[in-house]
């Protein structure tokens, strides 16, 4: 890696493969405690009047199943509010310093913490800004919290996911983006949040 690189985004792929490995770990019961500090972390920062919620989603908040030893959050905002005033705050808690990737459909900021070109900090988190919905993350937690079977073939399939990939049967960046992972289990989270949204009905909507 040439030593003039002095952030995430100047990367080669190859480059932030070699960085930022896909690891899976045993969830540990710390990533709660983490999510917990960082919640009050963000709070501390942006007029409390902006936020719906905020939760914990992901592999890390799910118990006894394989996962990175990653931490994701989902702030929804309010619809009236300046994202871009709420994730410039952000930076005061370390978010979105290395990493900050706008999104659209749907429109979200994924903001890193704990990643730079020297590879992962002990603790690392994505959080996820979006305006207030009905988001699929939240049933698909949810559903797998309820289902240990299911959230057993999922962390399964991860597991297979990975293995593809370190064999060379599956490309981790698909023309240069790291998305060749997620894209792997998007049809196996689709049907499980068509399934928990189903069950759950509208739990989380805010209508």
């Amino acid at each position: 890696m040439s030593s003039k690189k002095q952030h995430v985004s100047e990367l080669t792929p190859q480059e932030f493969q070699k960085t930022f490995p896909i690891i899976l770990k045993d969830v540990s019961p710390v990533y709660a405690d983490w999510y917990q500090e960082e919640k009050t972390s963000i709070i501390d920062v942006i007029d409390h009047k902006d936020i719906v919620r905020i939760n914990h989603i992901g592999s890390s908040a799910i118990p006894n199943i394989k996962a990175k030893p990653v931490v994701d959050i989902l702030l929804e905002l309010d619809g009236t509010c300046n994202v871009d005033n709420v994730v410039e705050a952000l930076k005061n808690t370390g978010f979105g310093t290395e990493v900050s990737i706008k999104k659209n459909n749907p429109f979200e900021y994924l903001l890193a913490k704990g990643m730079t070109v020297k590879g992962f900090d002990e603790k690392v988190f994505l959080l996820h800004v979006r305006y207030a919905g009905n988001w699929d993350e939240l049933y698909f937690r949810d559903y797998l919290l309820d289902n240990p079977d299911v959230a057993a073939e999922y962390s399964s399939l991860k597991e297979k996911i990975l293995k593809d990939i370190s064999e060379g049967k599956m490309e981790r960046m698909p023309n240069g983006q790291p998305n060749g992972y997620s894209n792997a289990k998007l049809s196996f989270v689709k049907d499980i949040s068509k399934k928990a949204k189903e069950k759950y009905q509208d739990k989380y909507s805010l209508a």
